[in-house]
């Protein structure tokens, strides 16, 4: 049996056996679990289990925290028979509706679960296509690559491809979320990424009502599909239910597309996009008033999102700025609190006597230079508390500095050493200082002030 085998063994009876899991999805650090009985997880023998980092009850969630070694311990849960890819079974007894569309608690944590179960297996695109930007970004600047030449054309058609037809992605997702059927739901994306039906001249109508759309279409909107993908969710079910069984599976999908295309380009498009116009125009407005004051708050509680899974909620509002403005302030001030941690799990390292926990924190500091802060967060600086809160003092002036600068992304992705590339433009000297200030002063003030080899025990003895 594998070392990935044994801990799989071991976090499946930590959380109340295999008949306790509904589904298993993962992210780039943590195993997310959606459990028939929360109550079952026993969290402190998780905590105490060799290889898991952290655990947090958070969104109808239990999410454990393994670091970069995720995918291979989720393929171990796999092979035991753990349900994996995020689908939700019909069970009458489980922490989620009959529906599957609303997990029980706070509002905050239903809206952070949608947000989380929808727009996280989109990620590897959305890094992807961002970290092909930036490599294009170099060959332009620095190699004499030209615009025109067919490499150029083609790698950057692959990059902006995901965000240029982000509702499509989405759809597959928010079908799994909302139980509809999954290939409606990506027609109709399709649809709503189409260029013939919204915006013409002379404008189409519908029986008389007019088809207009967001100036620069529904390509790289968010919101606008997942309310769609609910209604068509509802609609079916509603069919399914009416019809006939033997006819059914005919006329639900005919029903289904005549009554959710025409209301998705009528009302829900508009008036989606026009909340999304606002949400991401109240950010706008907030970081115009003091960008310096805004980058401080964000850049400090940005970490702290992180721990209890909350970041998802912001994350769609950096790409809702992206498609409206071309910019995206939010990864400019957030991302040098990603080094921050990084440098404090590094000056854990060079103060530690242990060789395990030396061992750890320099793996910790590694990776968060890459943009995975996890395991520097759960494995290291919330483990000895003052390296963490040092960390979160520096992001926070960092994050001032960032956006006094007004720096931005041009692509999504995560903010490491990778994606500096992505912010060529205002600010990009400022932005790079602030990363640099971030894992250095964090690094140096945490060896002199966040640890003592006396603290060591703390995290070679967990």
């Amino acid at each position: 049996m594998s070392t990935y085998d044994d801990l799989a063994g071991r976090i499946i009876e930590h959380v109340g056996g295999r008949d306790n899991v509904i589904s298993l999805a993962h992210c780039a650090t943590r195993l997310r679990f959606r459990l028939k009985d929360d109550a079952k997880a026993d969290v402190s023998a998780l905590n105490k289990t060799k290889g898991v980092l952290s655990v947090i009850q958070k969104g109808g969630q239990t999410q454990v925290v393994i670091g970069n070694t995720v995918s291979d311990v989720y393929e171990a849960l796999g092979r035991l028979g753990v349900s994996l890819g995020g689908e939700v079974p019909d069970d009458e007894d489980t922490a989620v509706d009959k529906e599957g569309m609303k997990v029980h608690g706070k509002v905050v944590d239903r809206v952070v679960d949608l947000v989380t179960s929808i727009f996280v297996p989109v990620l590897p695109g959305l890094i992807g296509g961002g970290m092909l930007k930036a490599l294009l970004m170099v060959c332009t600047t620095f190699f004499g690559l030209a615009k025109t030449d067919g490499v150029y054309t083609m790698l950057n058609t692959l990059g902006d491809t995901v965000y240029s037809y982000l509702p499509i992605a989405l759809s597959f997702f928010a079908a799994r979320r909302f139980k509809a059927n999954p290939i409606i739901s990506v027609m109709l994306a399709i649809a709503m990424c189409s260029t013939t039906v919204i915006n013409q001249d002379p404008q189409l109508t519908f029986f008389g009502l007019p088809l207009i759309g967001p100036k620069q279409g529904y390509g790289s909107t968010v919101i606008p599909i997942i309310a769609t993908v609910w209604f068509q969710g509802m609609l079916e079910r509603l069919f399914n239910k009416a019809l006939h069984p033997y006819v059914k599976n005919i006329l639900n999908p005919l029903l289904t597309l005549l009554v959710t295309g025409p209301v998705m380009f009528l009302l829900i498009g508009p008036i989606m996009s026009a909340l999304q116009n606002l949400l991401s125009g109240g950010y706008t407005w907030l970081y115009n008033l003091s960008p310096l004051v805004t980058g401080a708050v964000l850049g400090g509680l940005w970490q702290g999102l992180v721990v209890f899974g909350l970041h998802w909620g912001i994350v769609p509002l950096g790409q809702m700025n992206l498609s409206l403005y071309g910019r995206n302030t939010i990864n400019a001030v957030t991302g040098p609190s990603n080094w921050s941690q990084a440098g404090a799990a590094l000056g854990v390292a060079l103060r530690a006597k242990d060789e395990d926990v030396k061992e750890t924190a320099m793996s910790a500091a590694i990776t968060g230079f890459f943009s995975i802060t996890e395991p520097a967060i759960y494995g290291v600086n919330l483990r000895y508390k003052r390296p963490f809160y040092i960390a979160v003092g520096v992001a926070s002036l960092s994050g001032a500095i960032a956006g006094a600068a007004n720096a931005a992304a041009t692509a999504g992705g995560p903010v490491g050493i990778l994606s500096f590339p992505l912010f060529m433009g205002e600010g990009f000297v400022a932005f790079a200082v602030t990363m640099a200030l971030s894992f250095v002063a964090t690094a140096i003030l945490t060896f002199l002030f966040g640890h003592t080899p006396e603290m060591d025990g703390d995290v070679a003895g967990a």
